[in-house]
């Protein structure tokens, strides 16, 4: 590790609130990144990002080697590609209209983008979905490699990917025309794609080139957002809670062994008595959806999968009947 670092000018920076915004543009929920840059200025990479597993769950020593390595690779060749940059000019936190008095003149990464969000709040520009910045490749169905950021370990069957037949094994160089050599960087390439439509791929496959053109779904983007602290504020509580259903309760009832059912106890919150859910009913699942897990998988089902304002359909069992409630998720 340390003969291929000793190639690199190493910096630590500890705080962007005097940086430009433009230029070290990353996930600010996140506290560590890497960026490897030119002396000009130029990204040609980037290394972290994670998921909602934990902090560390996308990342590790050999995944940083390999992206170092490759971005060596990329500096020895005669025709070098970097990152696109949001925009030409320079933005710096400090000039960002209300984020003098927002931390008091020192900020933590996420409140970057708290501020960045109440800009956008205060023109009348904020949409719900903004939330889901910097979607996994997992999403589109790739599941990269944590020790080789840029190589595909497994594809997800009936995805974007799938449809496109990539493989396992393919290195991944180009998204949407960012050049990929680790996860974060497919993250960033992820992040400027748009809503709906289709984004280009470029993979390597031994000899090889791929040309690929992924379809980009209506709601691709939506994943676990409840450990990012910049929109902790929008991630909903069940507001249903109770005693897990035995295995023979299950079965009496036509339920699968190790699926969801708990029946909801005495005190039911408001949120849940104005949607018609009473006490006794048995939760059995949301959306339709058979959950296999128990009440406290349930919870963190919720926090994981909606947002504050959003509608699920609850689906119990009451006196023997199956009722579907419609509940709005609120703070």
């Amino acid at each position: 590790m340390q003969e291929v670092a000793d190639k690199f000018i190493r910096v630590r920076l500890t705080r962007i609130d005097d940086l430009d915004l433009n230029l070290f543009d990353f996930d600010y929920d996140l506290t560590f990144m890497v960026f490897f840059l030119n002396a000009e200025g130029k990204v040609y990479a980037r290394y972290g990002g994670r998921d909602g597993v934990n902090a560390d769950n996308r990342q590790s020593l050999a995944g940083l080697r390999y992206t170092m390595t490759s971005v060596l690779a990329m500096y020895e060749r005669d025709e070098k590609a970097f990152a696109p940059r949001a925009d030409e000019k320079s933005k710096l936190i400090r000039d960002v209209p209300g984020s003098r008095g927002f931390a008091r003149g020192c900020f933590h990464c996420h409140q970057v983008k708290e501020v960045l969000h109440n800009v956008l709040q205060k023109a009348g520009q904020w949409q719900l979905d903004m939330v889901y910045r910097y979607p996994l490749p997992d999403n589109l169905g790739m599941v990269l490699d944590v020790d080789r950021g840029n190589v595909i370990r497994m594809i997800t069957d009936r995805s974007a990917a799938a449809a496109v037949r990539l493989k396992p094994g393919d290195v991944v160089q180009r998204l949407g025309g960012v050049p990929i050599h680790s996860f974060a960087d497919a993250q960033f390439a992820l992040d400027r794609a748009p809503k709906t439509g289709a984004i280009d791929a470029v993979v390597q496959r031994g000899d090889t080139t791929v040309d690929a053109k992924l379809k980009l779904a209506d709601g691709w983007r939506r994943t676990d957002v409840s450990w990012r602290a910049s929109v902790r504020y929008l991630v909903p509580y069940a507001r249903l809670y109770g005693t897990d259903l035995t295995a023979d309760e299950k079965k009496a009832l036509g339920l699968l062994p190790t699926q969801l059912a708990f029946r909801q106890k005495d005190n039911v919150p408001n949120q849940a008595y104005d949607a018609g859910i009473r006490a006794g009913d048995i939760i059995v699942g949301l959306d339709d959806q058979v959950l296999e897990t128990n009440v406290d998988g349930f919870l963190r089902h919720v926090q994981s999968h909606y947002l504050i304002g959003e509608k699920a359909t609850v689906n119990l069992i009451r006196d023997g009947q199956r009722l579907k409630l419609t509940m709005t998720f609120v703070p």
